[in-house]
């Protein structure tokens, strides 16, 4: 899988942000994100009930059928955009091992020559759209290109195989949060970095290109969305989504 030829010696380091490590997960981190559709959990907006699922994407029929885990996710993202409260941030030691591992993992790709270098991003919203965004990584080059990074330092041999070796299409976990990630940045590659399960010497890798029919579809249930949350004004937030769906025009 690995086509390239990796460059030991870097003495580059990775950059770092404001809190002396990767600039995600702080409290302003956390700000920027609320109220907003995010690449992590924009898979949730995507899902469809059992008829969309069949579709393509660029259906009519498919872009409008939300299933219950999008209009829930609406709904979080809703609340805490008109009231202003967030939801408490749940961790586990799986989520404390990625954070604490990912920079490590970067200084190692830089050591192997892997990139050469390496720009860590915070939240970046949609051009365009401000109510959907990502949190990519960060920018590094890679063969002399610049490119978007995504990297996950897994627990288990099930984890890396489901991150690595499952199709990368709109079912596989971490589709759409590439797919927001690359339209953030305004790229259109993405090099996703797979660790072993608990060590960030090794690992593999991949160029994630990106889609511009998911990508469309992804901004345009984002408007729906936004929709659905405006309505509420007037409706309940069990209407809201349908009267949005049916007012939709641009499909």
């Amino acid at each position: 899988m690995n086509d390239l030829e990796l460059k030991p010696g870097s003495s580059l380091q990775a950059k770092q942000g404001p809190s002396g490590d990767i600039a995600q997960r702080t409290e302003q981190w956390f700000e920027d994100r609320k109220g907003r559709f995010t690449g992590s959990k924009n898979k949730l907006l995507m899902k469809c009930g059992r008829a969309g699922a069949k579709l393509g994407w660029g259906d009519p029929a498919k872009l409008i059928d939300f299933s219950v885990a999008a209009e829930k996710y609406i709904y979080n993202v809703g609340k805490e955009r008109t009231t202003g409260h967030r939801s408490m941030e749940i961790t586990n030691k799986i989520l404390s091992y990625g954070k604490d591992s990912e920079p490590l993992l970067v200084k190692q790709l830089l050591k192997d020559g892997l990139i050469t270098d390496f720009e860590d991003c915070d939240f970046i919203t949609f051009k365009g759209n401000e109510w959907g965004g990502a949190s990519p990584d960060g920018r590094a080059t890679y063969k002399s290109e610049r490119v978007g990074m995504e990297t996950k330092c897994t627990v288990s041999w099930d984890g890396h195989f489901a991150r690595m070796y499952e199709e990368v299409d709109d079912q596989h976990d971490d589709f759409w949060q590439f797919q927001s990630e690359m339209l953030a940045m305004e790229v259109d590659k993405l090099l996703y970095v797979v660790a072993s399960p608990m060590t960030t010497e090794h690992y593999e890798y991949k160029m994630i290109h990106a889609s511009p029919i998911h990508q469309a579809q992804l901004l345009k249930r984002i408007e729906i969305a936004n929709m659905a949350i405006d309505n509420w004004a007037q409706h309940n937030y069990q209407d809201s989504l349908s009267l949005a769906c049916a007012n939709y025009t641009d499909i």
